[in-house]
């Protein structure tokens, strides 16, 4: 579900309260359709997180809406129209986490260079053109952000059992990073790049530095003849 809001979290919740109820749902049957959102573009409020809780619900947060500026729901665009109190409803990581409540990192198109600045942008909530933190009670963390976007984001898309975490059984996808995430200074997360992406065990993105040092040929946009911007 694409929302616009918090008023629409309203209706969205009301509705599977009303239908779950009129087909005899139980709580356990009604979480077990892992109901959602997406964008929280000023959603969820406080008191919407309890009700998504004991529905089972998750939360898919744009986090572009934290840095870009041109679009009602970004969080600048947000503070100059309702006023910045309204900007921490804008990708609640924190308090949704605290809530019980998982979500996901969602890019709703093809920037996947911007990833970490987002996630960076996820942890700080600054914005460098306003000079402004939106919502700094809920900034996020390093720890939350890598699980937004590996194990809670497998059982977002129903996958939990092959996807999301590196263990026996399940698909060898993973990428190899040039630093490491979890102890790099915060304001070097944006300069994470990713070396190596193998999907189901086989490389599909190699950088030629990383495979001189392992013994294997380039793969990818690197070997392409029009490479994409900054490769």
């Amino acid at each position: 579900m694409h929302t616009g809001g918090d008023k629409d979290i309203d209706y969205f919740l009301d509705a599977i309260v009303k239908a779950s109820k009129e087909a005899g749902m139980t709580e356990e049957e009604i979480r077990a359709k892992r109901h959602t959102f997406d964008h929280s573009t000023g959603s969820p409020r406080p008191d919407q997180i309890p009700i998504m809780k004991r529905l089972g619900m998750m939360d898919g947060m744009d986090v572009l809406l934290l840095w870009e500026n041109h679009l009602p729901t970004d969080a600048a665009v947000v503070a100059r129209n309702y006023g910045i109190e309204y900007t921490s409803w804008n990708q609640p990581r924190r308090s949704v986490t605290q809530g019980g409540v998982m979500s996901t990192t969602e890019l709703d198109r093809p920037v996947p260079h911007k990833l970490f600045y987002s996630v960076y942008k996820a942890i700080t909530r600054f914005d460098d053109r306003t000079n402004q933190v939106y919502g700094p009670g809920e900034r996020s963390d390093r720890v939350t952000e890598l699980k937004s976007l590996t194990r809670w984001g497998s059982y977002y898309v129903l996958r939990e059992n092959s996807l999301g975490t590196l263990e026996a059984g399940k698909l060898a996808d993973f990428v190899v990073l040039d630093r490491d995430y979890l102890t790099i200074p915060e304001d070097d997360i944006p300069n994470v790049k990713v070396l190596m992406t193998v999907v189901g065990g086989k490389t599909v993105h190699l950088m030629p530095a990383l495979g001189q040092e392992i013994g294997m040929p380039p793969v990818g946009p690197i070997t392409w003849e029009t490479k994409p911007d900054g490769w």
